[in-house]
Protein backbone atom coordinates (compact mmCIF):
# COMPACT_ATOMS: atom_id res chain seq x y z
CA UNK A 1 0.00 0.00 0.00
CA UNK A 2 1.38 3.50 -0.76
CA UNK A 3 -0.62 6.83 0.10
CA UNK A 4 0.56 10.21 -0.96
CA UNK A 5 0.03 13.41 1.26
CA UNK A 6 -0.10 16.61 -1.13
CA UNK A 7 2.91 16.80 -3.76
CA UNK A 8 2.11 17.36 -7.62
CA UNK A 9 1.74 15.39 -10.63
CA UNK A 10 4.32 16.08 -13.46
CA UNK A 11 4.77 15.17 -17.24
CA UNK A 12 7.52 15.52 -19.36
CA UNK A 13 6.39 16.75 -22.73
CA UNK A 14 9.38 16.78 -24.70
CA UNK A 15 12.25 18.81 -24.88
CA UNK A 16 11.87 21.44 -22.24
CA UNK A 17 8.43 21.19 -21.73
CA UNK A 18 6.42 19.77 -18.39
CA UNK A 19 2.88 20.72 -17.38
CA UNK A 20 2.17 20.04 -13.78
CA UNK A 21 -0.91 19.80 -11.57
CA UNK A 22 -0.58 21.44 -8.45
CA UNK A 23 -1.77 20.14 -4.78
CA UNK A 24 -5.00 23.19 -5.40
CA UNK A 25 -5.82 21.49 -9.14
CA UNK A 26 -4.06 24.82 -10.80
CA UNK A 27 -2.45 23.39 -14.12
CA UNK A 28 1.04 24.93 -15.12
CA UNK A 29 3.00 24.46 -18.32
CA UNK A 30 6.65 25.31 -18.53
CA UNK A 31 8.03 25.77 -22.08
CA UNK A 32 5.43 24.04 -23.43
CA UNK A 33 6.11 22.68 -27.73
CA UNK A 34 3.20 20.73 -28.54
CA UNK A 35 2.03 19.62 -32.29
CA UNK A 36 5.19 21.64 -34.03
CA UNK A 37 7.65 19.95 -31.85
CA UNK A 38 9.94 18.08 -34.07
CA UNK A 39 10.61 15.37 -31.41
CA UNK A 40 7.42 13.47 -29.57
CA UNK A 41 5.28 16.16 -30.28
CA UNK A 42 2.42 16.57 -27.85
CA UNK A 43 -1.45 16.86 -29.01
CA UNK A 44 -2.71 20.69 -27.65
CA UNK A 45 -6.39 18.52 -27.25
CA UNK A 46 -4.97 16.62 -25.15
CA UNK A 47 -3.89 19.71 -22.91
CA UNK A 48 -7.36 19.74 -20.57
CA UNK A 49 -6.55 23.03 -18.30
CA UNK A 50 -3.74 25.59 -18.25
CA UNK A 51 -3.62 28.05 -15.65
CA UNK A 52 0.19 29.48 -15.06
CA UNK A 53 2.39 29.00 -18.16
CA UNK A 54 5.91 30.09 -18.13
CA UNK A 55 8.54 30.46 -20.59
CA UNK A 56 11.62 30.52 -20.00
CA UNK A 57 13.01 32.16 -23.09
CA UNK A 58 11.64 32.44 -26.45
CA UNK A 59 13.35 30.53 -28.62
CA UNK A 60 11.08 28.48 -30.79
CA UNK A 61 11.58 24.96 -28.89
CA UNK A 62 10.34 26.70 -26.09
CA UNK A 63 8.06 29.06 -27.37
CA UNK A 64 6.27 27.94 -30.86
CA UNK A 65 3.18 26.92 -28.85
CA UNK A 66 1.98 29.80 -27.09
CA UNK A 67 -0.35 31.40 -29.61
CA UNK A 68 -2.45 27.94 -30.15
CA UNK A 69 -2.48 27.61 -26.06
CA UNK A 70 -3.74 31.04 -25.46
CA UNK A 71 -6.25 30.28 -27.98
CA UNK A 72 -7.71 27.58 -26.34
CA UNK A 73 -6.74 28.85 -22.35
CA UNK A 74 -7.45 32.78 -22.75
CA UNK A 75 -7.50 32.89 -18.56
CA UNK A 76 -3.93 31.32 -18.45
CA UNK A 77 -1.25 33.90 -17.03
CA UNK A 78 1.69 34.18 -19.41
CA UNK A 79 4.85 34.98 -17.67
CA UNK A 80 8.04 35.77 -19.97
CA UNK A 81 11.06 38.00 -20.11
CA UNK A 82 10.82 41.83 -19.82
CA UNK A 83 13.08 42.79 -22.70
CA UNK A 84 10.93 39.47 -25.01
CA UNK A 85 7.08 40.16 -24.16
CA UNK A 86 6.77 42.50 -27.07
CA UNK A 87 8.12 40.53 -29.81
CA UNK A 88 6.46 37.36 -28.03
CA UNK A 89 3.07 38.90 -28.38
CA UNK A 90 4.00 40.39 -32.09
CA UNK A 91 5.14 37.21 -33.08
CA UNK A 92 2.11 34.79 -31.98
CA UNK A 93 -0.81 37.62 -31.78
CA UNK A 94 -1.18 37.73 -28.05
CA UNK A 95 -3.51 39.13 -25.63
CA UNK A 96 -1.08 41.31 -23.88
CA UNK A 97 -3.52 41.79 -20.91
CA UNK A 98 -2.72 37.75 -19.87
CA UNK A 99 1.07 38.51 -19.77
CA UNK A 100 3.31 38.83 -16.96
CA UNK A 101 6.13 41.03 -18.04
CA UNK A 102 9.01 39.42 -15.79
CA UNK A 103 12.04 40.92 -14.53
CA UNK A 104 14.76 38.85 -12.17
CA UNK A 105 14.13 38.90 -8.24
CA UNK A 106 10.56 39.15 -8.72
CA UNK A 107 7.92 37.56 -6.57
CA UNK A 108 4.53 36.89 -8.01
CA UNK A 109 2.20 34.85 -5.11
CA UNK A 110 -1.10 33.79 -5.83
CA UNK A 111 -4.10 31.69 -3.73
CA UNK A 112 -2.57 28.70 -5.23
CA UNK A 113 1.29 29.22 -6.00
CA UNK A 114 4.25 31.40 -5.43
CA UNK A 115 6.65 32.10 -8.79
CA UNK A 116 9.81 33.74 -8.29
CA UNK A 117 12.09 34.47 -11.05
CA UNK A 118 15.79 34.20 -11.62
CA UNK A 119 18.41 35.57 -14.11
CA UNK A 120 19.63 32.97 -15.86
CA UNK A 121 21.65 32.85 -19.36
CA UNK A 122 21.14 30.38 -22.48
CA UNK A 123 23.98 28.65 -23.84
CA UNK A 124 26.69 30.46 -25.92
CA UNK A 125 26.93 29.15 -29.42
CA UNK A 126 30.46 28.61 -31.76
CA UNK A 127 29.06 31.38 -34.04
CA UNK A 128 27.57 33.71 -31.74
CA UNK A 129 24.09 35.47 -32.31
CA UNK A 130 24.12 39.18 -33.15
CA UNK A 131 21.33 41.18 -34.05
CA UNK A 132 21.87 41.40 -37.87
CA UNK A 133 23.26 37.74 -38.12
CA UNK A 134 23.64 34.70 -36.10
CA UNK A 135 20.77 31.91 -36.20
CA UNK A 136 18.44 35.10 -35.61
CA UNK A 137 18.57 35.24 -39.12
CA UNK A 138 16.74 33.05 -41.01
CA UNK A 139 17.24 31.63 -44.39
CA UNK A 140 15.16 34.24 -46.47
CA UNK A 141 17.27 37.01 -44.74
CA UNK A 142 14.62 38.44 -42.72
CA UNK A 143 15.19 38.52 -38.95
CA UNK A 144 13.49 36.26 -36.11
CA UNK A 145 13.75 38.74 -33.69
CA UNK A 146 12.65 36.53 -30.74
CA UNK A 147 15.37 34.14 -31.87
CA UNK A 148 17.14 37.10 -30.50
CA UNK A 149 15.79 37.57 -27.32
CA UNK A 150 15.57 33.99 -26.60
CA UNK A 151 19.15 34.50 -26.33
CA UNK A 152 19.59 37.92 -24.92
CA UNK A 153 17.06 37.12 -22.02
CA UNK A 154 16.58 33.91 -20.03
CA UNK A 155 15.17 32.92 -16.67
CA UNK A 156 14.60 30.26 -14.54
CA UNK A 157 11.56 29.67 -11.61
CA UNK A 158 11.11 28.70 -8.18
CA UNK A 159 7.74 27.60 -7.98
CA UNK A 160 6.25 26.75 -4.19
CA UNK A 161 2.84 25.08 -4.41
CA UNK A 162 0.34 25.51 -1.53
CA UNK A 163 1.57 22.95 -0.05
CA UNK A 164 4.91 24.11 0.80
CA UNK A 165 6.32 21.87 -2.28
CA UNK A 166 9.06 23.54 -4.17
CA UNK A 167 10.14 23.21 -7.74
CA UNK A 168 13.51 25.00 -9.70
CA UNK A 169 13.18 25.08 -13.33
CA UNK A 170 16.57 25.68 -14.51
CA UNK A 171 18.11 25.76 -18.06
CA UNK A 172 21.54 27.60 -19.55
CA UNK A 173 24.94 27.76 -18.82
CA UNK A 174 26.54 25.96 -15.82
CA UNK A 175 28.85 28.78 -15.13
CA UNK A 176 30.28 30.10 -11.13
CA UNK A 177 27.55 32.47 -11.41
CA UNK A 178 24.83 30.70 -11.53
CA UNK A 179 26.39 27.99 -8.86
CA UNK A 180 25.90 31.21 -6.68
CA UNK A 181 22.90 32.73 -7.85
CA UNK A 182 21.24 29.54 -7.05
CA UNK A 183 22.30 28.69 -3.69
CA UNK A 184 19.94 31.83 -2.66
CA UNK A 185 17.28 29.52 -3.77
CA UNK A 186 17.82 26.27 -1.99
CA UNK A 187 16.70 24.00 -0.04
CA UNK A 188 13.74 21.93 -2.86
CA UNK A 189 11.89 19.04 -3.59
CA UNK A 190 12.44 18.75 -7.67
CA UNK A 191 14.56 20.17 -9.47
CA UNK A 192 13.51 20.27 -13.46
CA UNK A 193 17.49 20.81 -15.19
CA UNK A 194 19.11 21.22 -18.45
CA UNK A 195 21.44 18.71 -19.45
CA UNK A 196 24.15 18.94 -22.13
CA UNK A 197 27.32 16.36 -22.99
CA UNK A 198 29.13 20.05 -23.22
CA UNK A 199 28.77 20.51 -19.35
CA UNK A 200 31.47 20.57 -17.33
CA UNK A 201 29.90 17.16 -14.47
CA UNK A 202 31.97 18.55 -11.71
CA UNK A 203 30.26 22.28 -12.31
CA UNK A 204 26.94 20.38 -12.50
CA UNK A 205 27.32 18.66 -9.62
CA UNK A 206 28.29 22.23 -7.19
CA UNK A 207 24.62 23.35 -9.26
CA UNK A 208 23.37 20.71 -8.03
CA UNK A 209 24.27 21.18 -4.38
CA UNK A 210 23.56 24.74 -4.23
CA UNK A 211 19.59 24.30 -5.39
CA UNK A 212 19.57 20.86 -2.76
CA UNK A 213 16.73 19.38 -4.08
CA UNK A 214 16.04 15.90 -3.84
CA UNK A 215 15.63 14.95 -6.89
CA UNK A 216 16.94 16.12 -10.09
CA UNK A 217 14.41 15.61 -13.59
CA UNK A 218 16.87 16.16 -16.54
CA UNK A 219 15.37 17.80 -20.15
CA UNK A 220 16.77 19.10 -23.35
CA UNK A 221 18.22 15.66 -24.18
CA UNK A 222 15.68 13.73 -26.41
CA UNK A 223 17.42 15.68 -29.40
CA UNK A 224 20.72 14.24 -28.48
CA UNK A 225 21.05 10.79 -30.67
CA UNK A 226 19.82 13.11 -33.70
CA UNK A 227 23.00 15.88 -32.91
CA UNK A 228 25.02 12.85 -31.91
CA UNK A 229 24.67 10.91 -35.19
CA UNK A 230 25.35 14.53 -37.50
CA UNK A 231 28.28 15.64 -34.86
CA UNK A 232 29.99 12.68 -33.05
CA UNK A 233 32.83 14.87 -31.58
CA UNK A 234 30.42 16.36 -29.17
CA UNK A 235 30.56 13.44 -27.03
CA UNK A 236 33.94 11.74 -28.21
CA UNK A 237 35.66 13.41 -25.52
CA UNK A 238 33.44 11.76 -22.53
CA UNK A 239 35.25 8.59 -23.46
CA UNK A 240 32.44 6.53 -24.10
CA UNK A 241 33.29 3.60 -26.26
CA UNK A 242 32.15 3.43 -30.18
CA UNK A 243 28.80 2.29 -29.67
CA UNK A 244 28.11 4.17 -26.21
CA UNK A 245 27.67 7.45 -28.52
CA UNK A 246 24.24 7.70 -27.62
CA UNK A 247 21.93 9.58 -25.01
CA UNK A 248 21.51 7.20 -22.80
CA UNK A 249 24.83 6.69 -22.53
CA UNK A 250 25.84 9.75 -21.45
CA UNK A 251 22.88 10.37 -19.26
CA UNK A 252 24.15 7.64 -17.08
CA UNK A 253 28.01 9.09 -16.47
CA UNK A 254 25.89 12.60 -15.70
CA UNK A 255 23.78 10.48 -13.10
CA UNK A 256 27.15 8.69 -12.26
CA UNK A 257 28.51 11.53 -11.29
CA UNK A 258 25.88 13.16 -9.32
CA UNK A 259 25.59 9.73 -6.87
CA UNK A 260 29.07 10.53 -6.41
CA UNK A 261 28.93 13.83 -5.54
CA UNK A 262 25.47 14.14 -4.37
CA UNK A 263 24.78 10.84 -2.90
CA UNK A 264 21.64 11.79 -1.65
CA UNK A 265 19.70 13.03 -4.50
CA UNK A 266 18.07 10.97 -6.68
CA UNK A 267 18.41 11.15 -10.59
CA UNK A 268 14.99 10.53 -12.15
CA UNK A 269 15.04 10.08 -16.10
CA UNK A 270 11.19 10.26 -16.97
CA UNK A 271 9.38 9.02 -20.34
CA UNK A 272 7.32 10.71 -22.58
CA UNK A 273 3.73 11.62 -21.66
CA UNK A 274 4.11 9.91 -18.65
CA UNK A 275 2.19 11.33 -15.33
CA UNK A 276 4.24 10.80 -12.05
CA UNK A 277 3.24 12.09 -8.73
CA UNK A 278 6.05 13.25 -6.35
CA UNK A 279 5.05 13.62 -2.73
CA UNK A 280 5.14 12.01 0.58
CA UNK A 281 4.48 8.98 0.50
CA UNK A 282 3.43 6.18 3.00
CA UNK A 283 4.90 2.40 2.44
CA UNK A 284 3.43 -0.35 4.24
CA UNK A 285 6.05 -3.04 5.29
CA UNK A 286 6.59 -6.58 6.68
Amino acid sequence: MEMFSSGIKLRWLNNAGFEMILPGGAHLLVDPWLDEAQIEPFPLEKLERADYVLLTHTHIDHAQSIGRIQKKFPGAAIFVGDLSAEELCREYDLNVERLFRVRSGEVFEFDDLKIEAIAARHTESKGGNYWNRGYCIAEDGKRKAIEFYGSLEMLNYRITASDGTRIVIWGGMTTQEQIHRMAGYSVNDIAIMHVSPKQDHQMFARLVKAIQPKVVIPHHYDIWDTLFAAHPEIVQGMGLPKDKLNAQAVLEVIRGNLERECPNIKFFIPRHHVWYRFGFGVEETV
